[in-house]
């Protein structure tokens, strides 16, 4: 697990917690944020922070891993099967192989683009996968 501090600014009408979050060495490598100094994150709240409160809050690193594996690496896969089930095609039915493989490219990469898209709706209405507050910290 990996632990992290920040400051809640709000509450939801479902429970989690919009927790303020100043960017890490983890955020810096990614880069895929827009580059605020800020990321607000929606947390489980069981110990019952309230706005303004400075907090710990947990994340499981699987779920850091497996999210990065599934929005960069999945939709290249699937570009590349793309391009050899086009190729496939071309050859057995004697078609241009290029045009072929180009298409299946673009199809595949279109259908890994809509794959990272259902999994980000699954990992939102997953609770074990949201990170979860698990201490106030007193200042």
């Amino acid at each position: 697990m990996k632990i992290e501090e920040g400051t809640i600014v709000g509450i939801n009408d479902n429970g989690l917690a919009d927790v303020k979050v100043g960017r890490h060495s983890d955020c810096m490598a990614c880069g895929a944020c827009d580059g605020a100094q800020n990321i607000v994150v929606q947390a489980l709240n069981p110990v019952g922070a309230e706005v303004g409160q400075h907090v710990k809050f947990e994340m499981r690193e699987t779920n850091i891993v497996i999210g990065a594996f599934v929005c960069f690496v999945m939709p290249l896969l699937v570009a590349a099967a793309g391009v050899f089930i086009g190729h496939w095609i071309a050859l057995s039915q004697g078609l241009n192989e290029i045009n072929l493989e180009i298409a299946g490219g673009i199809i595949g990469f279109l259908l890994g683009a809509v794959g990272v898209k259902l999994f980000d709706r699954s990992l939102s209405n997953d609770a074990n996968a949201k990170p979860k507050i698990v201490e106030v910290l007193v200042r």
